[in-house]
């Protein structure tokens, strides 16, 4: 749509003036473009079905200087560019995304049968203590049915420490991952996986239509996540002796991929995230699928 106008604009920008005001309408595409001239102030506005877009183009001469303003369709946002915008947009009639922002909530691990592992031989992890913290930090969006749908993709930071519970400890012997036991009269600091991805949603969302600057919004899809860091830690004291291991190189899967549901109002969302695939490669470390909760508060 915007070279069309763009087009118009330049013919009648061009054509003789016969009157100090003068307001023109061109149909183009199912689309009623309106365009006003007058010796202060030339504007370009465009309806579809009685509703109104945002100002396209306008320009004023005030005191013999010519200020001039464009109002495009925005596809791409960046954390915090309402704040540094100078212009006042009008959310009232815009899908408006709901992925950039910072998020934190709980991590576990699932096995088949999408249950929490939980064996008394096995991996079980502190829930209250394994957490996730993420950064989403642009958004690349375009609406799919009016204002109502939008399809959204973009980039984003995940960093997850999975923390193991039980006095049991995460440890690599022979080049596999193992869950062993802490010594006899050992006592268990922390052992925790730590996990940091590169994320890109691929998310369909559905918001209402309202006069309000806060939608109520629903979104699901795939995350991929692109490992750029992963590491295992544990520490344990036995009498006054402390023991620690630490090792990077952990046979993590360097792409995963979690199912993303996430709901909310405005600015503030909840988000649930499984993935179906292993964080570590199965041959190399057991069973573990990763499974987190919480809230996010968008930008």
């Amino acid at each position: 749509m915007k070279n069309p106008i763009l087009l118009l604009l330049a013919i009648f920008s061009i054509m003789p003036s016969f009157s100090t005001e003068r307001d023109t309408t061109v149909i183009f595409n199912q689309k009623e473009i309106l365009i006003k001239d007058s010796s202060e102030i030339v504007s370009v506005t465009v309806y579809e079905n009685g509703n109104k877009y945002n100002k396209y183009y306008e320009s004023r001469h005030i005191d013999g200087k010519k200020q001039t303003s464009w109002e495009l369709s925005e596809s791409v946002s960046f954390p915090f560019s309402d704040l540094i915008s100078r212009k006042k947009k009008d959310k009232r009639k815009r899908f408006d995304p709901h992925w950039s922002g910072i998020g934190f909530g709980f991590c576990n691990a699932m096995g088949r049968g999408m249950k929490f592992l939980d064996s008394p031989t096995g991996i079980s992890l502190d829930f209250s203590g394994s957490f996730e913290i993420f950064w989403n930090f642009v958004t690349i969006f375009t609406p799919i049915h009016r204002d109502n749908w939008g399809f959204i993709t973009g980039i984003g930071l995940d960093w997850r420490n999975y923390v193991m519970n039980d006095n049991r400890y995460f440890t690599k012997q022979n080049g596999q991952i193992k869950i062993v036991p802490c010594p006899e009269d050992a006592h268990l600091d922390f052992s925790r996986l730590k996990t940091v991805d590169l994320t890109i949603p691929l998310l369909i969302e559905w918001q209402t239509r309202t006069f309000l600057h806060s939608p109520l919004f629903f979104s699901l899809g795939p995350v991929i996540g692109i490992k750029t860091y992963s590491s295992m830690k544990t520490k344990y004291t036995v009498g006054n002796e402390k023991v620690q291991y630490f090792n990077k190189n952990i046979k993590v899967n360097p792409i995963n991929l979690d199912i993303m549901a996430q709901g909310g109002y405005g600015t503030f969302g909840f988000y649930v995230k499984l993935s179906p695939f292993n964080i570590m490669q199965q041959s190399h470390a057991p069973e573990m699928r990763s499974f987190s909760a919480g809230v996010m508060l968008h930008f």
